[in-house]
């Protein structure tokens, strides 16, 4: 019997719409990889993936109102990764990150506690928003010189010097894949009733394995990014947007998201986050055993 967890209904429909094989009569205007018939062997990779390259029809739902398929993928990932709702992103975390900052940063002139060693589209979800950024230091990871998330004590005084901040965006992990615990940093923003954002890109393992540290969620995040074509098995540029609480307005978030993502998302790159979770929450930790096993033999 086939558990709900077993099931990737966005995936499923398309794989019915390409069985069906049915003429289109809407775009892409590649028709299903048919213009392509006959141009060779190098073409067939990409004709494959155009087999499923739909477009908002019946069955296939609509990321940015979704009912259907992509209503129940999206539910079924915020029950593998313990959010109250999980969206899909087709613009990798990138989008995620802005989409969280225009959702905090309303007005111009908005302040947003910042982790100084950012992602580039942090900054730029500042540009966007007209936000004003309090910049905070990293700690340093003595061993390794490396610089992490910034102390409880950091983000405290900046709260102090800056009580009309929206929020406080912290990257966890770095790009060398180093985790702390995260939850000191949320009960201060909490204290001061303002979200904690976390750019997750790199942690999506997170969480998923006793051996493997907190993921942003568990330790009370608000709104948490990961980028699920990074360290689990989507397709480059597929991500997740996790949320919680009440901190977030998630109307205007769903209205942010469709305002920076493309309004015509790719239904095999969606397939791939409906896929790519099933994997993790069909196999949960043992689909980490090996990978941890190999990095310990090769630290002996």
């Amino acid at each position: 019997m086939t558990t709900h967890r077993e099931r990737a209904p966005l995936a499923e429909a398309l794989m019915g719409y390409r069985e069906r094989g049915a003429s289109s009569f809407h775009v892409p205007g590649h028709k299903n990889g048919r213009a392509y018939a006959g141009e060779g062997y190098a073409t067939e990779m990409l004709r494959e993936a155009m087999r499923i390259d739909v477009t908002e029809i019946t069955g296939t739902d609509d990321l940015f109102h979704p009912e259907g398929v992509i209503q129940e993928a999206q539910e079924l990932a915020a029950d593998c990764f313990g959010a109250e709702e999980s969206f899909f992103l087709v613009g990798g975390s990138t989008a995620g990150n802005l989409a969280l900052i225009l959702t905090v940063c309303r007005e111009p002139g908005d302040i947003l506690l910042v982790q100084r060693n950012v992602h580039k589209s942090v900054l730029n979800g500042l540009m966007l928003a007209g936000a004003q950024a309090v910049f905070l230091q990293p700690e340093m990871d003595k061993q390794s010189g490396l610089a992490v998330a910034p102390s409880a004590a950091t983000l405290a005084s900046a709260l102090e010097a800056y009580p009309e901040a929206r929020g406080a965006i912290i990257t966890m992990p770095n790009y060398y894949g180093m985790g702390s615990d995260l939850r000191p940093l949320t009960d201060a923003c909490h204290e001061r009733g303002i979200p904690l954002l976390v750019d997750e890109a790199h942690g999506a393992h997170y969480g998923q394995h006793s051996q493997l540290p907190m993921n942003a969620l568990s330790c009370g995040a608000d709104g948490v990014v990961q980028s699920t074509h990074k360290m689990l098995a989507a397709m480059t540029m597929g991500a997740m947007l996790h949320v919680q609480g009440g901190l977030l307005d998630r109307s205007l978030l769903r209205q942010r998201l469709a305002m920076v993502q493309s309004s015509s998302p790719s239904y095999p790159l969606m397939a791939s986050l409906d896929l790519a979770r099933r994997l993790l929450h069909t196999q949960g930790a043992g689909a980490f055993t090996a990978g941890l096993a190999a990095v310990e033999a090769f630290r002996r």
